[in-house]
């Protein structure tokens, strides 16, 4: 099973969910457990993130980080990249096909693959069509901040072959995992499960079957 475990302060859901926030530390526990990656939020008006807490996980782990933000210019993935960023986080909604296209090539120019992260069918096809190589389904509507979690069961049948599929938000247990898996899916995206947690990297190691390597 592979999780990419999310380091974010806050949510626009659920508000604060940690306050004690130590971007750094948490991803170390994640390494320890076993993540497949970080996503650290640096949006700063809804997440109370900040490009200084990637530089500070970077400077932690060696396990390959995601940038989470609202990634529109191609700036922003040279700043990624700077900061110490393997990967940024590009959502169909926030752009068009255009934008995508050129976020993409931009993404690869700068050494970083690109999590294209769609919400519905149309959406999926949009990021198939860009050329993206990996596709998040997020089952949070963007708007009413709802989740659906059917979402991952609708969009599974037109996920194109050869991409790989990530599964966010929603995800609370070890059978949402054994059930994405059979629908297709390679990897899932975990924060609020987590970082609500005493101990994130605990409950990543405990989650994944390893109880001594959140420690």
């Amino acid at each position: 099973v592979r999780v990419i475990a999310e380091c974010k302060r806050r949510s626009p859901s659920r508000g604060v969910l940690r306050e004690a926030y130590d971007p750094a530390a948490i991803a170390s526990g994640y390494a320890r457990a076993g993540a497949a990656g970080v996503s650290v939020l640096t949006e700063p008006a809804f997440f109370d993130g900040a490009l200084d807490h990637l530089r500070a996980v970077r400077a932690a782990v060696t396990t390959p980080i995601l940038r989470k933000d609202f990634i529109v210019n191609a700036y922003q993935t040279a700043e990624a990249r700077a900061a110490g960023a393997d990967a940024v986080l590009l959502i169909v909604a926030a752009l068009d096909d255009a934008s995508l296209r050129a976020l993409l090539g931009e993404a690869e120019q700068h050494g970083l693959m690109a999590l294209v992260e769609a919400h519905t069918a149309d959406e999926v096809q949009r990021a198939a069509d860009a050329g993206a190589t990996v596709i998040g389904v997020n089952c949070r509507d963007l708007k009413t901040l709802a989740v659906d979690t059917a979402t991952f069961e609708r969009v599974a049948p037109i996920m194109p072959a050869g991409v790989t599929r990530v599964a966010e938000s929603g995800i609370r247990s070890v059978e949402d995992i054994h059930r994405l898996r059979g629908l297709g899916y390679h990897a899932c995206l975990i924060g609020e499960r987590f970082m609500t947690a005493p101990d994130p990297g605990a409950a990543l190691a405990a989650f994944l079957g390893n109880p001594e390597g959140g420690a």
